[in-house]
């Protein structure tokens, strides 16, 4: 069991890795790691596994790291309340994120609050396409988008003045898009900026191969 390896370095790859597996019987040991961790990054990399996972039971560790001095343990507690998606998290990131300074920690509340149910910051999660966040808000909205309700609303933003959001967009829908995408990326592939028609042809092509012609 990598998760009970003397090795730290070996410790946190594994803690990382079943929850990018999503590697539900690894929560005990992962919530143990998190809360008796023998330093920072071993309790970081507990806590990043658990985001990835997402089970409801780490809601209260989530909650309380949702507070905690480090903006990366405050990001992946987001994280994880996106996706246990506990409602009565809510208000706790209503709260925190106009007050967070940070804005990878931030973007992570913004997230949160979306996969809730609530379009408080939709309009920012895809303006942060065009920032020092753009990686961080397009894996955020490829994993919202998932869900057929927030995909439809990603829709009239492909007519945004800006180039780097309809090019994001453009790649978000390549992964998450499903047949009501193709229409939409067809009147989007003779844009006027050569990036974003590219983007919008490659998106057209994932999606045609995942629905057939």
């Amino acid at each position: 069991d990598l998760l009970s390896s003397s090795n730290r370095k070996v410790q946190q790859d594994a803690a990382v890795t079943v929850g990018i597996l999503r590697t539900r019987s690894a929560v005990p040991k992962l919530q143990a790691l998190y809360e008796n961790g023998q330093d920072k990054q071993t309790q970081q990399s507990a806590l990043q596994g658990l985001a990835y996972i997402g089970d409801p039971v780490s809601v209260p560790i989530f909650l309380k790291a949702l507070y905690d001095k480090e903006a990366s343990i405050r990001a992946y507690a987001a994280q994880g309340l996106a996706r246990a998606k506990d409602q009565q998290a809510l208000s706790d990131l209503l709260r925190s994120a106009p007050a967070e300074k940070n804005a990878s920690a931030r973007l992570a509340m913004e997230f949160a609050v979306t996969s809730l149910g609530h379009n408080d910051y939709f309009s920012s999660l895809i303006n942060a396409l065009d920032s020092g966040q753009e990686e961080q808000a397009q894996a955020y909205l490829v994993e919202l988008a998932r869900n057929g309700k927030c995909l439809t609303q990603l829709y009239p933003y492909l007519n945004s003045r800006n180039a780097d959001v309809r090019r994001g967009l453009c790649s978000v829908l390549m992964y998450s898009g499903d047949g009501t995408s193709i229409h939409p990326l067809e009147q989007l592939s003779p844009d006027h900026n050569a990036d974003v028609g590219a983007a919008a042809l490659r998106a057209l092509s994932a999606g045609r191969s995942r629905t057939g012609p």
